[in-house]
């Protein structure tokens, strides 16, 4: 309401200044037709007259019109500008928006990041817990076997050792009792050891 009151004060205005103009030029030449000739034909007979006249009346004319299109090329001009502003505004809060948004997509991969690599550190500690561990329990496997193996080849040694000193004991007994014996002691000895069985 308080634009339309403007405008018509602006046309109001602008009015007043042409019918002004129409009086000063009216009154420049009725002082120039005293100049040049003192009386002379009334004023309304001149032709400078009615070319003023037009003139006063065809701005007249135009003022309105003209005025409305200068009004409404302004005020067009206006709502864009204000369009403008508004959208840049929009842009600038959606922007502030989006930013914070990223800084708090941002902080929030940093923190997942972080769980992440300890998650993965306790997973790497675990896993090297574990292969240590097997690792241990296959040394002291494989310890165990060696150590059977020992013992068993130890006992063989043993048994073969054993065996072979029975051998050369019941091979030197024999060597000893064919020397030594004749064949009645022989013979007797045989009697006993069935005798025993």
């Amino acid at each position: 309401m308080d634009e339309v009151m403007a405008n018509k004060d602006i046309l109001d205005a602008t009015q007043d200044a042409v019918l002004n103009a129409a009086s000063s030029v009216a009154d420049v030449l009725e002082n120039t037709a005293e100049e040049f000739g003192g009386a002379a034909e009334p004023f309304y007979m001149e032709a400078e007259f009615w070319v003023g006249a037009a003139f006063v009346l065809v701005v007249l004319a135009l003022a309105r019109p003209v005025g409305k299109a200068v009004l409404g090329l302004l005020r067009a001009r206006g709502e864009g500008i204000a369009k403008r502003i508004a959208e840049a505004v929009n842009l600038k809060e959606e922007a502030q928006r989006l930013k914070a948004e990223y800084e708090r997509k941002f902080r929030g991969a940093e923190k997942e990041a972080a769980e992440t690599l300890k998650r993965s550190e306790r997973e790497i500690e675990a896993l090297k817990k574990d292969t240590l561990a097997r690792l241990e329990a296959d040394m002291q496997k494989r310890e165990q076997e060696v150590k059977m193996h020992l013992e068993m080849a130890q006992a063989a040694a043993v048994d073969a050792v054993a065996a072979s000193a029975a051998d050369l004991t019941m091979a030197a007994v024999r060597k000893i009792l064919t020397d030594k014996l004749d064949d009645a002691d022989y013979d007797r000895m045989i009697d006993e050891a069935i005798n025993e069985i």
